[in-house]
């Protein structure tokens, strides 16, 4: 299971990210449009990607780690119907 660490400096707002996300000097935030566009060269239901893209939008969720991402839709695949 990976560490957590919360954001600590006054003003921040307190989330927790994964430890190795955090670490990690190439890991960039990407907006949802560019992962759902990298999802769709492996991912070849485009249904899935489509309600997942509507969920996270609606969700307010438009720019965050590919990692993050890619997790939600890990268990949004899993949701049931």
């Amino acid at each position: 299971m990976a560490k957590t660490t919360a954001a600590t400096n006054p003003g921040d707002e307190a989330q927790t990210t994964p430890a190795t996300v955090k670490d990690d000097p190439a890991a960039e935030k990407v907006t949802l449009d560019e992962f759902c566009l990298r999802l769709s060269a492996s991912v070849r239901r485009p249904e899935l990607i489509n309600g997942f893209y509507y969920v996270e939008t609606k969700a307010g969720r438009v720019k965050d780690y590919e990692s993050a991402f890619k997790s939600r839709f890990d268990a949004f695949v899993k949701t049931p119907v």
